[in-house]
């Protein structure tokens, strides 16, 4: 029984899982923006139907405002602060924080402070060579704080090009607003495609067995294309019940990849017929549609991220589980709906294997 392949670039093998160790990727330096992007899933891997890209950085200006005629962004900040603004509103996202950026939003992002990374989700696949295009190849530990070059002579040819080449339409003459506070309402997911914003951990919350899922954009928010979510889990006794309480059990998505980012803690992870691989703080696994996947605990708080496009494992969970009131796990693992998982997965489009 072979590992799953671990790599620091993405695979460009549409039908193959990987992992990606922390803070690697395929990285590339956008000239003169004291930041670098990671391509952690891109078009080649899950045919165009999404990609997943980090970005770390220091202070900068606003990238400028624009917006897409097809691509959806989301902004899932993991350290430090990033403002982002989307059509009249503006918000200082810090760790755990969401924004979501439909398309025919005018936006724009500026990372806030000396350290600071995120993730996103971008929808369809494919507008990551965007990246490539106007960025160069890295090979540094974090990024370049320095760069004289010129930024007419370096930068804005390119900008002028990727804006005809790509889905991207400038907006100049846009005035943004001043970052404003966080709103009672940016709480809850509006279910309709339109832009929001959603503070950790006010959001949504289901527990199912003894993990809890917290929704941060659904197939309703992202016009049935995507789902992006927070789960939380324990290798705790008590809470050792739930949808992978066996280890023998195991779900395969006919038609959605999974993407999931630990963030805090240990996870195993068992993806098709490979050993079970352990994963940390950082680290990355793409589990493409059709592969028989498990995901337990590997320490006694564990966290992490799941995208998907489609429904995938958050809406499972949001249907299997009971609404949470709580901002943390509970004692002890709830009661969950599991005699309804057979017609939930046919739904849905996943199987369940023993």
């Amino acid at each position: 029984m072979a590992k799953i392949e671990t790599t620091t670039l993405p695979t460009g093998i549409s039908s193959k899982p990987y992992i990606i160790s922390s803070q690697e990727g395929e990285i590339i330096y956008i000239p003169l923006s004291k930041s670098v992007t990671r391509l952690l899933v891109t078009g080649e891997e899950t045919d165009d139907a999404f990609a997943v890209v980090g970005s770390g950085g220091s202070q900068g200006d606003p990238i400028g405002f624009h917006y897409h005629r097809e691509a959806h962004d989301v902004f899932l900040c993991l350290k430090g602060q990033i403002n982002v603004w989307a059509d009249d509103q503006c918000r200082t996202l810090s760790s755990g924080d969401f924004a979501s950026v439909p398309p025919g939003t005018i936006h724009q992002y500026q990372i806030v402070g000396p350290h600071s990374e995120m993730v996103g989700l971008i929808v369809p696949g494919g507008w990551e060579e965007f990246f490539r295009f106007i960025g160069e190849p890295y090979d540094g530990a974090t990024w370049p704080l320095e760069d004289d070059r010129n930024f007419f002579d370096v930068l804005l040819p390119k900008l002028k090009a990727a804006a005809e080449k790509f889905d991207m339409v400038p907006c100049p003459q846009h005035h943004g607003v001043e970052p404003q506070s966080w709103a009672e309402t940016d709480g809850r997911l509006p279910g309709s495609l339109k832009p929001y914003f959603v503070k950790n951990a006010t959001g949504p919350a289901y527990l199912a067995g003894g993990t809890l899922c917290r929704p941060l954009a659904t197939t309703a928010e992202s016009g049935g294309k995507f789902s992006i979510g927070q789960i939380e889990v324990s290798s705790h006794l008590k809470l050792h019940a739930g949808l992978f309480a066996s280890s023998s059990r195991r779900l395969a998505f006919d038609h959605v990849h999974h993407a999931f980012l630990v963030v805090e803690g240990g996870l195993q992870v068992h993806v098709g017929n490979s050993k079970p691989a352990h994963l940390y703080a950082g680290e990355f696994v793409f589990v493409p549609k059709g592969i028989e996947f498990s995901i337990a605990a590997g320490s006694r708080f564990a966290s992490f991220y799941a995208f998907a496009n489609g429904p995938g494992l958050i809406e499972l969970y949001q249907r299997l589980g009971s609404a949470h009131h709580l901002s943390t796990l509970p004692e002890s693992a709830a009661a969950w709906a599991e005699s309804e998982l057979a017609a939930l997965g046919k739904d849905i489009g996943c199987r369940l294997s023993l």
